[in-house]
């Protein structure tokens, strides 16, 4: 939110406070300034500036040390994904030795003036976890108890536009602080006391409810320590409740306070900070190495926990109006779209989805899944694979061994990232295989987690609006037309597929339906690109394979490039959207075996440039070094491609000007020397080059 501008000030007026209209939000350890965060927070709001303890929606800026800036912690990260000034505490103290306003910018890091505090440089050891020290009060074990769319519409006719106040209005929470008044957050589900709630402060909002997790593979731990204060509003009492073991079981549990609130919170904080080696207030920062990780959770509702607030009445004795069977609306949609989005939403290839990839969804369901998390598992991907590529980094960065840091950082991401091993050792991440197994699962979950929101489902509504068409038109897009098999069109994109298959490869093909699909905004997104382009265009037809479970995070978002924390390494050509020339490249992406046989294939636009990079070699850097040279895209050139190309024109007026391969003419040597692709990809580093054009349901 920008700073409010002062009103004019009649002569009487007092001046306008420095940092007036300024939301802040303060990071890190400032251990050479005669500041602490918190004198920091009071001087702020001596000079008319309020404080956040997270990045919320009302933040505006971000004052960070020079290390947590460095280290790119999760207020840094979360204030440069909303684009807020990012700066260092100088500002705030210019601001106050001048006593007025100063210019942001002039203390944003990373630029000249920018200046902050330094850390002393003393670093002890750092020290893997070597054993399991949740010493509670004995207690016995706790007793197991047990979106955004408008009108429906026919597949083939144009969606309605998607209303984005619905997903905000749904909102509950954001981050650890409430939005939705008269909320009730339930309390753990092994929690006996009956009545209760998880406290929420009334004057900010603030839930005092964490989840913990922590992995150490040396010891084959993967554990957990849940917390909560709660509120019994008939006995006016406040407990401490905690519960930790081993992920995946039940485990142990007490019941802490002398029932008044400040006992209850005093319990908790010391919990908290006891395990995390954080306080309560900085839970957002970088976990302590060794130390449970604090793992943020999604508070809104959603269908498959058959919302969580019915749940806290249910537990409360409140008896709920509408317990009798809903009536379900007619589905609208064509069949066949119908039964594409009962393929995209299908639940039991989620779960499938997530079992392959070791996701442990018991533990933190999709629906309470906060992207906060996700960016914040690619962070410690990211580091682990900057030791993989400099191992001087353990000793210069986290003072101990490769295999220490190593397996330090792949504790802290496990812990971040619940993982579902069952009585197997984690892993240790040591090698890109894992890693890139790893990113696969983030990228995923970010897909999947999408869908997940869309699967929401607001039962007073589906008595008019049935789930299937409310998904449908949540995806936002503007066309879905089921193509005749009989066309020239649906004909000519089937040769495409079967024509373009590789020897290597073993699949066989049964294309099911094809859909001519335009996604919202992307024409004019695309057309803008074109026309600032520098360079001739080369626009391809090209192919692209994912997970089914991932489509409905494609088609509602479009397809994306990894985020900034990602690891690089974890890309041949750099970060980028990657197409394929032929078929069964895209579709060893799909991984059908978990989707019963069924594989989605998009065939997209590309707007690729000439020339585009040539590359016979990875390059984790190939996204720099073609924008240095004025390209907009890389070509992986492989050892068997498409020998000639046409005009896609034949198959769609639509699609004049775009080449397509002559499938009349097999895929062959290329006799590019040193090639080692067996087969091109092309890798494009802007969102606004692609398009979406066709989607494909394939029988493998």
């Amino acid at each position: 939110m920008p700073r409010r501008k002062a009103a004019p000030v009649a002569p009487a007026a007092p001046a306008v406070p420095p940092l007036d209209g300024c939301v802040i939000a303060i990071s890190g350890k400032f251990d050479n300034s005669k500041h602490t965060q918190a004198s920091l927070e009071q001087l702020i709001k001596s000079l008319g500036g309020s404080v956040t303890k997270t990045v919320a929606k009302s933040t505006t800026h971000v004052v960070c040390s020079e290390d947590d800036y460095n280290n790119n912690t999760a207020k840094v990260a979360a204030g440069k994904a909303k684009d807020l000034p990012v700066v260092s505490p100088a500002w705030i103290l210019e601001a106050e030795k001048e006593n007025k306003t100063i210019d942001p910018q002039t203390h944003v890091w990373g630029s000249d003036k920018s200046a902050g505090p330094q850390t002393n440089g003393k670093k002890r050891p750092i020290m893997v976890s070597k054993s399991d020290d949740d010493e509670e009060p004995e207690a016995k074990k706790a007793k197991t108890t047990g979106s955004k769319a408008a009108k429906g519409a026919k597949g083939k006719a144009k969606a309605a536009d998607p209303e984005p106040e619905t997903e905000e209005a749904s909102q509950v929470a954001e981050g650890q602080f409430i939005k939705k008044k008269d909320f009730t957050i339930p309390v753990d589900e092994h929690c006996p006391l009956v009545h209760t709630v998880v406290y929420i402060d009334p004057d900010s909002g603030l839930i005092y409810d964490a989840s913990l997790n922590q992995t150490n593979a040396s010891n084959n731990n993967n554990k957990f320590y849940r917390v909560q204060v709660v509120f019994d509003a008939k006995a006016n009492q406040y407990k401490t409740w905690t519960r930790w073991g081993r992920v995946g079981e039940t485990g142990q549990s007490a019941i802490l306070g002398n029932g008044t609130s400040a006992d209850a919170i005093k319990n908790f904080e010391k919990k908290f900070k006891d395990k995390s080696g954080l306080s309560w207030d900085n839970r957002g920062d970088n976990p302590k190495p060794g130390k449970y990780a604090f793992v943020e959770r999604s508070y809104n509702p959603d269908d498959e926990d058959e919302d969580d607030a019915d749940k806290a009445d249910d537990k409360a004795g409140v008896k709920k109006e509408d317990d009798e069977e809903v009536k379900i609306a007619d589905c609208t949609l064509e069949p066949q779209v119908k039964s594409l989005m009962e393929l995209i939403f299908n639940q039991q290839y989620f779960q499938a989805t997530m079992t392959a990839l070791n996701y442990d969804a018991n533990k933190l369901p999709l629906g309470k899944l906060s992207k906060t998390t996700i960016t914040r598992g690619f962070q410690q991907l990211k580091d682990l694979a900057a030791l993989m590529d400099d191992a001087s980094l353990a000793a210069s960065k986290w003072n101990t061994t490769v295999a220490n840091a190593t397996e330090m950082l792949s504790n802290m991401y496990y812990s971040i990232i619940p993982h579902a091993f069952g009585r197997n050792r984690p892993p240790i991440i040591r090698d890109n295989v894992l890693l890139k197994k790893e990113i696969e699962l983030l990228e995923s979950l970010s897909d999947m987690k999408d869908a997940a929101d869309i699967m929401k489902i607001d039962r007073k509504s589906t008595d008019t609006v049935h789930p299937l068409d409310k998904q449908f038109q949540s995806l936002g897009l503007n066309e879905m037309t089921v193509l005749d098999k009989e066309s020239t069109e649906f004909q000519y994109l089937e040769d495409y597929l079967h024509g373009s298959k590789g020897e290597s490869h073993g699949h066989t093909y049964k294309v099911q339906d094809i859909f001519r699909i335009e996604r919202q905004g992307e024409n004019i997104r695309f057309d803008d690109y074109v026309e600032k382009s520098k360079i001739g265009a080369n626009r391809r037809l090209l192919w692209h394979g994912s997970r089914a479970t991932n489509f409905g995070g494609i088609l509602s978002q479009g397809l994306r490039i990894a985020p900034p924390e990602a690891p690089v390494s974890g890309y041949m050509f750099g970060k980028g959207i990657y197409l394929a020339d032929m078929s069964s490249k895209s579709a060893n992406y799909c991984c059908s075996y978990i989707s019963g046989g069924q594989a989605l294939l998009l065939l997209c636009e590309a707007k690729l440039g000439d020339p585009m990079q040539q590359l016979t070699n990875a390059s984790y850097n190939a996204d720099t070094s073609a924008k240095s040279q004025g390209m907009e895209s890389t070509w992986g050139m492989g050892m068997t491609a498409p020998p000639k190309w046409k005009d896609a024109g034949e198959v769609h007026e639509s699609l004049k000007g775009i080449q397509i391969p002559d499938v009349s003419h097999k895929p062959c040597a290329t006799n590019v020397d040193g090639a080692y692709l067996m087969y091109n990809e092309y890798i494009c580093y802007d969102v606004s080059q692609v398009k979406l054009r066709y989607l494909l349901r394939v029988q493998m």
